[in-house]
């Protein structure tokens, strides 16, 4: 599994659906920005994940002859992960976690982002649609991770089957939660091997330390980075 096309598919589904919205608005917001979000340093280092950076992504809409814009984040964290030869073919980014932030488009209490409504099944289909080297099958379970300043993460998980480096298909497990906190609309996407070599329980452990340090605002560390393609 290409781990940029991967994070890349996932977030232009979300972000040109978000793009779209705007089409619903009053001609006299022209503006929306979301905040970026990174994970605390020190979480990072305990989930075993390596920050990549975070993407500034800036979409716009023609409205009634006005141009309205909407700022969106994808922030993008990988854990390289040590297999036999004969699995992934040694050392591969296997982990891969993704956080995108959308702002909340409000105009006299009504949200015009449908980002916000969407469900994790309708976030799989956005990326199983347009990502080939990735199978998604039925959700197997959920649960619910405090971050976020007390907010309340409800993950579901999905199993899967990815093609890493385009040959080795391997087994996966896929979480996905939809989450909003401080005026913006969160999609939070991890996906790790789900091999015998490597414990599924103790991977899920640590996309849970990921979350519960992820930090969201203005003010956040990010190393905003050009996309690569």
């Amino acid at each position: 599994m290409n781990r940029r096309q991967f994070v890349a598919t996932a977030a232009a589904g979300c972000v040109g659906v978000s793009a779209g919205c705007l089409n619903g608005l009053i001609d006299d917001v022209t503006t929306f920005s979301a905040s970026p979000a990174v994970v605390d340093e020190s979480a990072a280092d305990e989930a075993g994940y390596t920050y990549q950076g975070t993407e500034e992504t800036v979409r716009s809409e023609t409205v009634a002859g006005e141009d309205v814009e909407a700022t969106n984040y994808i922030t993008e964290y990988t854990r390289t992960i040590e297999t036999p030869l004969g699995v992934l073919g040694g050392d591969v980014d296997a982990g891969v976690f993704a956080v995108i932030t959308t702002p909340q488009v409000s105009v006299a209490d009504e949200d015009f982002n449908p980002v916000g409504d969407m469900t994790s099944e309708e976030i799989v289909e956005l990326i199983q649609d347009q990502y080939d080297e990735l199978e998604v099958g039925d959700s197997i379970d959920g649960r619910a991770v405090e971050a976020l300043d007390g907010t309340t993460v409800s993950l579901d998980s999905y199993e899967g089957e990815a093609a890493f480096q385009g040959q080795q298909e391997v087994d996966v497990f896929l979480d996905i939660a939809t989450p909003d906190h401080g005026g913006d609309h969160f999609v939070i996407v991890g996906v790790y091997p789900d091999d015998g070599n490597l414990p599924s329980d103790s991977e899920r452990d640590r996309v849970d330390v990921i979350i519960r340090g992820l930090e969201h605002g203005d003010d956040v560390d990010a190393e905003i980075v050009e996309d690569d393609g």
